[in-house]
């Protein structure tokens, strides 16, 4: 059996954990279309990158047996072309953008996402979603049923996780931990605030352009004295700031079912995130974390100033990964679902 699978370049992004979890952790044979080479050679000239996405787009994957689509508008097109080589297709359904979420609206690539995985994507042999509450929010407003394999933590890589190793690259420990990026949906915004009202305490920021230049030009606001930005950093180190921090916060205004916070859970830390989404399926209830009203910055503050003082509860929340969360579970469900597949192929 071979597998085709969308190539994520974004080596930052939970799209591309996902992806490599499951590249790493299955038991079959999946490939990245296009291969790492072929990225390479594309990249050289426009014209030829041009080309290859225009053929493949009209003759579709050949010498699979399963394609497997993600969140990108042209590989969307071409696993539905690939339907035409007897291959299976498969369409995974992460977080899709919502208007409310930016203040000037959706940006025409957020529009043509959109548009490509719920009204192509939805023509899918076998539809997943990442998350229990995506499954009900896609069925109740657009009538697409999928099947829930949630997203998972590797928890072998988050046991490798130092804390001391990142106080010595960068002399910073005990401080509450954002990982996210500059863009709205993130909300760097209510981190900040919260800094603000607790001056006594180590913050830090880590993600792409979370810099003091870009987020105060982009925010109009000045970074609290008491925070650290840190802008993108490599997965590993990422990994060492959850353990070197006292509590892992998120301020995402929507989240499919994020994988930093599942990481941060699996690491044993204490968790404080808004009770909606993703971030609630993920913590579940207050015994593995901490939960807030984003609207209440008040009860933020004090959910946060309550994480501080129960490091205990990070136990509980790497309890909640092992065993709900676990990416090994996961991926054998993956596997499952491609076996399946792949004997709807030779029915056919």
């Amino acid at each position: 059996m071979k597998i085709a699978t969308e190539a994520i370049t974004d080596p930052y992004g939970g799209l591309y954990y996902h992806t490599q979890k499951l590249k790493k952790l299955s038991s079959l044979n999946i490939k990245e279309v296009p291969s790492r080479m072929t990225r390479r050679f594309l990249c050289r000239s426009k014209v030829v990158k041009q080309w290859y996405r225009s053929n493949l787009k009209q003759t579709g994957i050949k010498g699979f047996d399963i394609v497997h689509s993600r969140s990108d508008p042209w590989f969307i097109d071409v696993c539905m072309k690939s339907k035409s080589n007897s291959c299976v297709w498969i369409q995974n359904f992460h977080a899709l953008f919502h208007s409310d979420d930016y203040e000037n609206g959706l940006e025409l690539w957020h529009l043509a996402q959109n548009k490509a995985v719920l009204e192509i994507g939805k023509h899918a042999d076998i539809r997943i979603s990442v998350s229990k509450w995506g499954h009900d929010f896609l069925k109740e407003k657009y009538s697409i049923d999928t099947i829930v394999v949630q997203n998972g933590a590797d928890l072998q890589v988050c046991d490798k996780a130092s804390a001391k190793r990142f106080k010595k690259k960068y002399g910073l420990n005990d401080f509450v931990l954002f990982v996210g990026s500059f863009r709205e949906v993130k909300n760097p915004v209510l981190f900040m605030k919260l800094a603000e009202r607790i001056p006594g305490i180590k913050f830090m920021m880590i993600g792409d352009r979370l810099n003091e230049v870009f987020v105060s030009e982009k925010y109009k606001v000045d970074v609290p004295a008491n925070i650290v930005c840190m802008d993108r950093m490599d997965h590993i180190d990422v990994l060492d700031a959850m353990a070197a921090c006292r509590v892992y916060v998120m301020t995402s205004k929507h989240e499919g079912l994020p994988n930093s916070l599942l990481e941060a859970m699996g690491i044993g830390k204490p968790v404080v995130v808004p009770a909606h989404s993703g971030c609630l399926e993920v913590v579940g209830n207050e015994d593995n974390g901490f939960l807030y009203n984003m609207n209440n910055l008040d009860e933020f503050v004090s959910k946060v100033e309550e994480a501080l003082c129960a490091p205990g509860k990070g136990k509980a929340a790497r309890k909640r990964i092992e065993e709900n969360f676990n990416c090994i579970d996961k991926v054998k469900q993956m596997d499952e679902i491609y076996d399946n597949a792949f004997n709807l192929r030779n029915r056919i």
